[in-house]
């Protein structure tokens, strides 16, 4: 099989195929085929720019009223007239935009999706930090310089000494990315039986408010940096059953972390982290579990036999941007849970991969 699929590469690398095969009816609808996703792999990154653009102008805020105008759009945003009908038709392209026979445009469905989904603006803005890191990805891969994405988030390495005003920029898109992830995985989860949840990294508290919402009788846990815990302290103030809400601060990496909780998760912790300070908090969370109690991993997973594209190329760039942690798969996942002695461990599957897995292990 594989020297007829390595006969199979040779010919279709040579330029005099392509030309071949376009004569004939029957397989150059293939070709065409194969040439458009080149074309898109080539031109994704101007697409990301085009979205990036709208998000930056508040065009989905601006469209989400009705049909617009090019002359309306232009004092929107004091473009020209002929860079606003540029901008337009490029996302109407890409499918954010539906341009009518009177030469308006309206928003479609997926780009009124982008503002139905809670802090996705703010994530999109974010990426102009990592598109910075990825001007060079050969550069990146041969790990030649300090990157900014290692720069925005503080905590990488564990070790380092955060700042209040630090802690206060990176907690707050945690909190717009937990958002979605929080969702997803009270969708995969259930808590119903448990008495005492702890979030491990849980950050501003967003995740614990999200749970609190479905599960008001969970007594509720968050454990994470000093500096990260003062911020919660303020995000929380204004709850009414916030004795609710233990706030524990610490360095999973130094301190241990509390007992009595009968469930413990780890949302978006483990893959940004290298994989000495990965069993280092496994074993820690093991030992703070009540007997039988379950430990939930919530996180970005790269593909088992077959790479994924959110996982092993978004992820794994992001994380080697970070140049800390890695996407890890189900097997490696389980390796390291049972290493740390976790039974009955199960990936719970979802339809929607590409934002979280989830990972139920007992103790």
């Amino acid at each position: 099989m594989d020297i007829f699929s390595n006969w199979l590469n040779n010919l279709v690398s040579k330029p005099s195929f392509h030309t071949f095969i376009k004569k004939i009816p029957i397989i150059r609808q293939l070709a065409f085929n194969e040439g458009e996703k080149i074309y898109d792999l080539v031109a994704g990154f101007v697409y990301s720019q085009i979205l990036l653009a709208f998000i930056e102008l508040s065009l989905i805020d601006f469209f989400i009223s009705g049909r617009k105008k090019i002359d309306e759009i232009s004092k929107y945003t004091g473009l020209s007239n002929n860079k606003c009908l540029l901008l337009c038709n490029a996302a109407t392209s890409i499918g954010l935009l539906k341009k009518r026979r009177d030469s308006t445009f309206k928003l479609t469905r997926l780009g009124a999706a982008i503002k139905g989904v809670r802090g996705l603006d703010k994530m999109i803005l974010h990426h102009k930090i990592f598109y910075r890191d990825l001007i060079d990805p050969v550069k990146l891969l041969n790990e030649n310089f300090d990157t900014e994405l290692r720069n925005f988030w503080k905590y990488v390495p564990s070790t380092k000494k955060i700042t209040k005003e630090e802690a206060k920029n990176y907690s707050e898109l945690m909190g717009v990315s937990q958002y979605i992830v929080a969702e997803e995985t009270l969708n995969l989860v259930k808590l119903n039986g448990f008495q005492k949840l702890l979030d491990v990294g849980g950050g501003n508290g967003t995740f614990i408010l999200e749970v609190m919402k479905l599960y008001p009788n969970l007594t509720l846990g968050v454990f994470d940096l000093p500096s990260v815990i003062e911020e919660t302290k303020i995000k929380i103030s204004h709850l009414i059953d916030v004795s609710r809400i233990n706030l524990i601060a610490g360095n999973f990496i130094k301190d241990g972390l509390p007992h009595g909780y009968d469930i413990i998760f780890l949302n978006r912790v483990l893959y940004d982290h290298n994989d000495t300070v990965v069993e280092i908090i496994l074993n820690k969370i093991y030992d703070a579990l009540t007997p039988k109690g379950q430990l939930v991993i919530s996180e970005p997973m790269a593909g088992n036999h077959y790479p994924t594209r959110a996982g092993d190329a978004y992820f794994g760039f992001y994380t080697m941007a970070m140049t800390s942690g890695k996407p890890r798969n189900k097997e490696e996942h389980f390796k390291f849970l049972k290493k740390n002695g976790f039974r009955h461990l199960k990936l719970v599957s979802s339809p929607n991969d590409f934002i979280t897995s989830v990972i139920v292990a007992k103790k």
